[in-house]
């Protein structure tokens, strides 16, 4: 009898030797591929038909999935770079090249034949990717809980020094990618942002600019359903209540229309500043006139 357990936690892909070692023996293996509830992709390796198609072509091209790709799959932010990436050891044959990006370096050994380890997904993503990309991958993967500031330190301590800088600018608090870089974006600009900030009677905002502007950023999944609809419009109201600025953006307007995005913060900022220069001078009068 072949495993499910085991494929399944395996990614849908194992070796033969994994699945004997669950118990299945080779008529069973050969039972299966006839059929058809596996599929025979490379002497002595069985895949699962739900298998995703990265990661048969890692599998078959005898490497695994690696950077970005790799840190999809392990639910962190992939960026904007749809190519896929492979991690290869130096002694492979080339291995696929259209909208390929082949890494040639010494994989670490563990049990998913079809891609790298966390810690060689991150140092690849730190290698490969952009500084911004970078960034808010080790953002995501500290705020799913997956390492942490240290130990992300660690994982990188062998890789050039650009990369090593890279770990220093992660913080906890993105839920998202793309709140990571509307932090990342915003530090460069000089503001103070804090994260995943407590306000009573409303609960967590996402951002706070400057200590006066709450940002609210929605992800690619916003508003996937309703209870997620109506808990954005309580906050918002909320936040209103309580006469705070308030602003939301989207990812599409954080990809797409940054500078539109700058420009209404910077303008709700002026007027934050300018509203309580008013409110400090009327209370300098008051106590000069008491």
């Amino acid at each position: 009898m072949i495993d499910q357990h085991t494929l399944t936690r395996l990614g849908g892909i194992a070796t033969a030797h994994q699945l004997r070692a669950a118990g299945a023996s080779s008529e069973q293996l050969s039972a299966a591929v006839r059929a058809g509830e596996l599929r025979r992709i490379r002497k002595g390796v069985y895949a699962l038909p739900t298998a995703s198609r990265d990661a048969l072509t890692a599998v078959v091209a005898r490497g695994r999935l690696s950077c970005v790709t790799a840190a999809r799959t392990y639910g962190l932010w992939g960026g904007d770079d749809t190519r896929l990436h492979l991690q290869l050891a130096p002694n492979t044959r080339a291995g696929p090249r259209g909208g390929c990006v082949r890494h040639w370096r010494p994989t670490e050994s563990h049990e998913e034949l079809w891609r790298v380890t966390l810690a060689d997904c991150l140092r690849s993503v730190g290698r490969c990717a952009d500084e911004e990309t970078a960034v808010a991958v080790f953002d995501t993967a500290i705020s799913a809980g997956l390492t942490n500031p240290l130990a992300l330190r660690d994982v990188l301590a062998g890789t050039p020094a650009n990369v090593r800088a890279r770990a220093l600018l992660a913080r906890p608090g993105s839920d998202s990618g793309v709140e990571s870089i509307v932090r990342q974006r915003l530090q460069r600009r000089g503001h103070l942002v804090e994260q995943q900030v407590h306000v009573d009677g409303v609960g967590r905002v996402d951002l706070r600019v400057d200590g006066v502007l709450y940002v609210e950023v929605d992800g690619f999944g916003f508003h996937s359903d309703r209870q997620a609809f109506e808990r954005d419009r309580q906050r918002d109201a909320g936040l209103g209540a309580r006469g705070l600025a308030r602003m939301r953006v989207s990812a599409a307007q954080v990809r797409r229309n940054w500078p539109a995005v700058l420009r209404a913060m910077d303008g709700i900022l002026a007027h934050s500043v300018n509203s309580q220069g008013a409110r400090d001078q009327a209370g300098a009068l008051a106590c000069s006139t008491y």
